[in-house]
C-alpha cells in the first residue's frame, strides 16, 4: 500500500510554489530511533524549478508499518489520533504570532503526517545525553511560552465572541486527558525508580529505607496523576509535557539560540507549569536548577508577557507573578516524577535504547510490566547514565524521605 498518492504529493509542493513532482521516495530519516511512537520517514520529491531540477525534502511520521505492537500500542492509547487533532484541528485556530514555535505541517492524515524538514533550516536535534547550557534552556522556555500563549489568546478571542468564558476544555477534552493505557506505562516506570533506587541510592543503607522509598514514591506518583488534569485555581492550556531532547529542535544563528518544539502526541491540558517543571528536570542538572530557577521562571513571564501584550491582553488577568512562582512549586511533584520515567531512556545510549525498543516483545514489556532490570543493568557499563540517573532519584529521595530537599 503507497503511503501517498501522486495528487498528496502535489498538494505538498503546491504549498511550496511548485505544480507537479516529477518523482518522489522514502528513506528512513534517522538510522537511530528518534522516537519511539511513530515511524519516521524522509521524504524527498524531485521538481522543476526553471530549467532545471530540484530536490525538496521533508519530515514524514506515520503510524508504524511494520511494527503490529507498536502500531496497536498507538492506536489503545490514542497517542496519534490526539496530535492529529491538534495539528490538523485546534493549532489551525491558534494565531501565528511573529515567531515560529513548530515546524509547517503541510498534509494531515489520521495515519500519517509531513511537516517542512526544518534540518534543512539549520535546526538540530540535540545531543540526548547532554545536559542543556542555559542559552539552550532560555531558548527553549522563550518557545513553551509563546506555545502556551496561544491557548490563552485562543480563549480570550473565543471568550469575547462567544460573550461569555470559554475554555478548550469543552471542546478538545477528548484529546487533551491522559489515556488509560497510559497508566501501565507510568507504573512500570514508577517501579524502576523505586527499585533503582534500592539498589544505587546513597541512601540505601539507612535501615529504613526500602519501606520509606516505596510509600514515598508510590504517594509521589499519586499526587501526580491528580496534576494531569485542568487545575481547578490556575488558568489551564495546551501542555506539551514530554519536552526532552527529541522532541526540541535547536538553531544556533550568531550565538543566539531559536527553539522548536515538536511531537504533540501526549498532550494534556493543565497548568502551564507542568511544561515548565518536566522540562527543567528532563534537560538540566540539580546544579543548573539550583542556580537558575528563579531567572527561568522569570524568562518564561516575560516571553508570555510579551505574546500576551501583542493581543493586548494582561498578564496579570490571566496569572500574577506570585501565583506562577505558587503553580511552579505545585508542578514539582509531576515534574520531577514525569522526569524520573522518561530520563533513564532518554539519556541511555542511543543504540542500547534502539536495541530495547527495536523488539516488540521487550518494548510491551518495558512499555507495560518492567524495565527494572534494563535500569539497573545499563548502570554496570555506562558512568555517566548513573550520574545522571541517580543525581535526579537521589533529589526525589531528599526531597520526598527525607524531606531536606531545596
Amino acid at each position: 500500500m503507497e503511503l501517498l498518492s501522486k495528487e498528496e504529493i502535489n498538494q505538498v509542493i503546491k504549498q511550496l510554489g511548485f505544480a507537479k513532482a516529477l518523482k518522489w521516495s522514502f528513506n528512513n530519516f534517522s538510522d537511530s530511533l528518534i522516537g519511539y511512537l511513530g515511524e519516521h520517514l524522509k521524504l524527498t520529491v524531485d521538481v522543476e524549478s526553471g530549467s532545471s531540477k530540484i530536490e525538496l525534502k521533508f519530515f514524514v511520521k506515520c503510524v508504524p508499518r511494520f511494527d503490529v505492537y507498536l502500531a496497536e500500542y498507538l492506536k489503545e492509547t490514542t497517542f496519534f489520533k490526539k496530535e492529529y487533532a491538534m495539528l490538523n484541528s485546534l493549532f489551525k485556530l491558534f494565531r501565528e504570532g511573529s515567531q515560529k514555535w513548530r515546524p509547517t505541517l503541510l498534509l494531515a492524515k489520521e495515519n500519517l503526517l509531513i511537516f517542512e524538514d526544518v534540518t534543512q533550516l539549520g535546526y538540530k536535534m540535540p545531543n540526548n545525553r547532554d545536559a542543556f547550557t542555559f542559552d539552550q534552556v532560555q531558548a527553549c522556555v522563550e518557545t513553551i511560552a509563546r506555545f502556551h500563549a496561544k491557548s490563552y489568546i485562543y480563549e480570550e478571542k473565543k471568550s469575547e465572541e462567544l460573550g461569555r468564558p470559554y475554555r478548550i476544555w469543552e471542546e478538545y477534552s477528548d484529546y487533551l486527558k491522559e489515556p488509560p493505557k497510559g497508566q501501565k506505562w507510568r507504573d512500570a516506570g514508577r517501579n524502576a525508580v523505586i527499585d533503582f533506587l534500592k539498589v544505587y541510592s546513597k541512601h540505601k543503607n539507612d535501615p529504613t529505607f526500602s519501606a520509606n522509598v516505596e510509600v514515598a514514591i508510590t504517594q509521589l506518583y499519586e499526587r501526580a496523576l491528580c496534576l494531569m488534569k485542568p487545575h481547578p485555581n490556575y488558568r489551564n492550556v495546551v501542555v506539551h509535557r514530554d519536552l526532552w531532547t527529541n522532541n526540541i529542535f535547536f538553531k544556533n544563528d550568531g550565538g543566539k539560540y531559536h527553539a522548536l518544539i515538536v511531537d504533540f502526541q501526549t498532550v494534556l491540558y493543565s497548568s502551564p507549569m507542568m511544561d515548565l517543571s518536566s522540562f527543567i528536570y528532563f534537560n538540566t542538572t540539580r546544579k543548573f536548577r539550583d542556580t537558575y530557577l528563579q531567572d527561568v521562571i522569570n524568562l518564561y513571564r516575560c516571553a508570555l508577557t510579551k505574546e500576551l501584550k501583542d493581543c493586548d491582553i494582561d498578564v496579570d488577568e490571566i496569572i500574577d507573578r506570585d501565583s506562577l512562582e505558587q503553580c511552579y512549586k505545585e508542578s514539582i511533584d509531576f515534574g520531577i516524577s514525569q522526569a524520573a520515567i522518561i530520563l533513564p531512556i532518554t539519556v541511555m545510549d542511543a543504540n542500547m535504547r534502539e536495541k530495547l525498543f527495536a523488539d516488540p516483545k521487550t518494548a510491551s514489556r518495558i512499555n507495560e510490566v518492567s524495565r527494572s532490570a534494563e535500569f539497573i543493568e545499563v548502570v554496570k557499563v555506562d558512568e555517566m547514565y548513573f550520574k545522571r540517573v541517580t543525581e535526579l532519584f537521589d533529589e526525589i529521595v531528599e526531597r520526598y524521605v527525607y524531606g531536606n530537599a531545596s
